[in-house]
């Protein structure tokens, strides 16, 4: 395993894995127990927005999930604002943080009010997107065999600026950014050239995006505990 591209919500790395296993890895993200606000009780919305509304985008705020997952009981959060302006994320009250404090939710004028009670339970993104904690997504890593032939201008078509020239010839920069676009290969053809070729490899780029709630390390590894864990649970019913 290689990795390409590292930030705080966000991972990429190449590795040598079948696609059913990585897909398989990817739909488990969504086995991973979230924490989210469930339910609202408003009492007061003098807002310009319905309270369904509100309700909806104060579900999709992403909120810190350690160690609080096995909770049954919901966890109340709190927000009453009479301030004028925009009304944040952070301005929520109670044992669960925000991941986020500067999430809109919706904006009051002078002399107006909004109060609400949200109930905060853990869920899966099976059950509903405001429990998924990210996202995970791949695509195939290819070898791109350049021909004597091939005309210059491929050089100025592709879009991911992979190719490039050294000593009059073409050389392939970077192989792991090819996303397959095809601009190479039709600039090829319409040079009556001989196309490039683009060459499956065993490897994939996998990419991990977290909303907040936990790490991208987390989010992998927690779907690949769960999937394991559900392969042995069929493994021992087969074998009965």
């Amino acid at each position: 395993m290689k990795i390409t591209n590292k930030k705080d919500n966000k991972i990429s790395f190449v590795a040598e894995i079948e696609e059913s296993l990585a897909n398989s890895i990817r739909r488990y993200t969504n086995q991973i127990p979230v924490m989210a606000i469930d339910e609202v009780e408003i009492s007061l919305n003098d807002s310009p927005l319905y309270d369904e509304t509100i309700a909806h985008r104060m579900a999709l705020i992403p909120l810190k999930s350690e160690k609080k997952e096995g909770k049954k009981e919901p966890f109340k959060l709190k927000l009453n604002s009479k301030k004028e302006g925009i009304v944040y994320s952070g301005e929520l009250i109670g044992p669960i943080k925000q991941v986020y404090d500067k999430i809109p939710i919706t904006v009051l004028k002078k002399g107006q009010e909004l109060e609400i009670v949200a109930f905060v339970k853990s869920g899966k993104g099976t059950e509903h997107s405001k429990f998924s904690p990210g996202l995970m997504f791949y695509r195939n890593i290819v070898d791109l065999k350049i021909n004597k032939d091939c005309p210059k201008e491929v050089v100025e078509v592709c879009p991911q600026k992979i190719l490039g020239l050294e000593n009059g010839k073409i050389i392939v920069k970077d192989n792991y950014l090819c996303d397959i676009c095809d601009s190479c290969v039709e600039e090829c053809k319409k040079q009556g050239k001989e196309p490039i070729q683009i060459v499956p490899t065993k490897e994939l780029m996998i990419s991990i995006e977290s909303f907040g709630q936990i790490s991208v390390e987390d989010i992998f590894k927690k779907a690949i505990n769960v999937l394991k864990k559900d392969l042995t649970e069929a493994s021992k019913k087969i074998g009965k």
